[in-house]
């Protein structure tokens, strides 16, 4: 009789489950599936639990208000997070976890405090980097004014070569305060280039062209009307390869190419 009643206890007790890891995985999971108030629920549950049994702390609880003050913090509510985070215990590891550092300085800007929440912004970057900082975010709003991961930052123009095409007019962006002088002095070297190709200097207004269009890729329409009538007969190659920069800036790339073609047979 005693055998039969120590293998129901045997049976009995390798049915006892430790809810513990179970229910901070599973709230960890609620966050992750971007559910942050199923999330606040079952740590919450479990906070209240652990409480009941008495007084006093452990790592366990503030892993559980280190995930109730991200929770809280995703569904912008940024007083509840700062009590939550307020309540884990100033020696814990949880305090120095990147996303409870994040969280803080959103709170701490929330709460009007920017000189402390941009310290606290510092440390967040100083120990993950700008990039990881932006994946823990996950496109939640906030006051602070975070950087631009790598993938989001405006790449610098490289230089263009001084011999390659003129720019396109939609490429064109000059934010520049003597915008408007750049414009004159270009429609200048085109009226320029059109007083030449009347005289007959070629050469001359070859030059002041490519100079206008470079100042105003916008003037390359106009440059293409101006150009044209000089290349009757047997234009030069370079010429060539000046009208053909001029018809592919002005958006018009099966002449461009056809004049490049020539001007390559012309080389060859």
């Amino acid at each position: 009789m005693s055998d039969d009643k120590e293998d129901r206890e045997a049976v009995v007790d390798e049915h006892v489950i430790d809810l513990l890891s179970d229910e901070l995985t599973l709230a960890r999971a609620q966050l992750d599936a971007g559910l942050p108030a199923l999330a606040e629920g079952t740590v919450r549950t479990r906070i209240a639990y652990r409480e009941a049994e008495g007084p006093g702390a452990d790592e366990e609880l503030d892993a559980l208000r280190a995930l109730l003050a991200e929770s809280l913090w995703r569904q912008g509510r940024l007083v509840g997070a700062r009590s939550a985070l307020e309540a884990i215990r100033p020696s814990s590891p949880q305090r120095r976890l990147p996303i409870v550092l994040l969280v803080e300085a959103e709170a701490l800007a929330a709460a009007g405090e920017p000189d402390r929440a941009t310290g606290a912004l510092e440390r967040v970057l100083a120990a993950i980097g700008v990039d990881e900082a932006h994946e823990l975010r996950a496109g939640v709003a906030g006051r602070l004014s975070w950087p631009l991961p790598t993938e989001l930052r405006p790449r610098p123009a490289r230089p263009r070569p001084p011999w390659s095409a003129p720019i396109a007019a939609d490429e064109v962006d000059d934010p520049s305060p003597d915008g408007d002088a750049r414009v004159a002095a270009a429609r200048g070297r085109l009226e320029e280039s059109r007083v030449a190709y009347v005289a007959g200097e070629l050469e001359r207004g070859d030059a002041e062209m490519s100079i206008a269009v470079r100042l105003d890729p916008t003037l390359a329409g106009d440059g293409v009307a101006i150009l044209e009538p000089t290349l009757s007969g047997q234009p030069a190659a370079q010429r060539l390869l000046l009208y053909g920069d001029l018809l592919r800036a002005a958006g018009r790339r099966v002449e461009a190419h056809q004049a490049y073609d020539r001007a390559a047979n012309r080389r060859g």
